[in-house]
């Protein structure tokens, strides 16, 4: 059976992109570092993508940005969790969080693989040296039930807690939406958050990216403010289309406002695809906004 990834879905909401801002003209105020960046994290595999991605990392510092985001941290041979690791280095970049592939878990059956996988990840996030991942693996299961899949996956997260507690790892569990992120079990703010909530570990947090809470629940700033004893990171895009702030519906000023006078203090990532790839207008856009980071 062929399942629309997470990674795919997210590029399809992009479009078919001009392939503008590549690495050569990057000279000028364009490139300069913007001190107003610190409070964000950019996803390397977002933007800048008409380059390699060993190459991005260049280009995140010289847009301005100091921390880094992105998913896979094992992607060939040649370019692991080391290579990645060595290239933020060397770019004077730090890594805020990556995100890992994650079995479909709300089957118990595969709580043998969740295991493993997450003992890779945990040894992958000590080389890249940050200390929370994406976990998903929240596939709605053929054959099961919605009250079985919800209690499986729960119950998954309860066994990789003492593992992530004893490395002193966050795993950041993310719900998507049912508008182009079909065939999952966690969408909106319910019912990941009780879920979370349950599980009781410090390890075990929310990831709450306000482009999927628009899409599914709207009234962002309440919904955020009532969810935010569990959430331990932030990403933000804009709707429709998943751009930068500024073109689409959401007021991100007021947002961001919100989410730093609620208390929070991490970075926010940047998971969205610059509109046609323009990602000079996405920093614009971006350093606009007073992160309070």
């Amino acid at each position: 059976m062929v399942h629309l990834s997470r990674r795919n879905a997210l590029l399809a909401t992009g479009g078919a992109a001009a392939m503008v801002g590549a690495v050569t003209g990057l000279t000028g105020a364009s490139a300069q570092p913007r001190s107003n960046l610190s409070g964000y994290a950019v996803n390397l595999d977002c933007w800048f993508r008409d380059v390699p991605f060993e190459k991005r990392f260049a280009l995140a510092r010289q847009a301005g940005f100091r921390t880094i985001e992105f998913w896979r941290a094992r992607r060939a041979p040649g370019l692991d969790a080391a290579v990645i690791r060595r290239l933020a280095d060397e770019n004077g970049l730090e890594i805020d969080q990556f995100a890992p592939e994650a079995p479909r878990f709300s089957d118990p059956a595969l709580h043998g693989e969740l295991v493993k996988m997450i003992e890779t990840t945990i040894a992958d996030a000590r080389i890249l040296g940050c200390s929370q991942f994406t976990l998903v693996g929240h596939h709605i299961v053929d054959g099961m039930t919605r009250e079985a899949m919800i209690a499986g996956y729960t119950t998954g997260l309860m066994r990789i807690a003492p593992m992530l507690e004893a490395a002193g790892i966050t795993a950041l569990v993310e719900p998507f939406n049912t508008v182009n992120h079909l065939n999952h079990l966690l969408n909106g703010s319910q019912p990941a958050y009780a879920m979370v909530k349950s599980v009781n570990s410090p390890r075990i947090r929310l990831l709450w990216d306000f482009y999927h809470m628009q899409l599914e629940d709207g009234d962002l700033i309440q919904k955020f403010k009532a969810g935010f004893d569990q959430v331990a990171y932030i990403q933000i895009g804009d709707v429709p289309g998943r751009h930068e702030p500024g073109t689409g519906e959401i007021n991100h000023a007021n947002l961001i406002h919100a989410i730093r006078a609620g208390g929070y203090k991490g970075k926010i990532g940047l998971e969205f695809m610059p509109l046609h790839d323009n990602w000079r207008s996405a920093v614009k856009a971006v350093a606009g906004l007073d992160t309070g980071g």
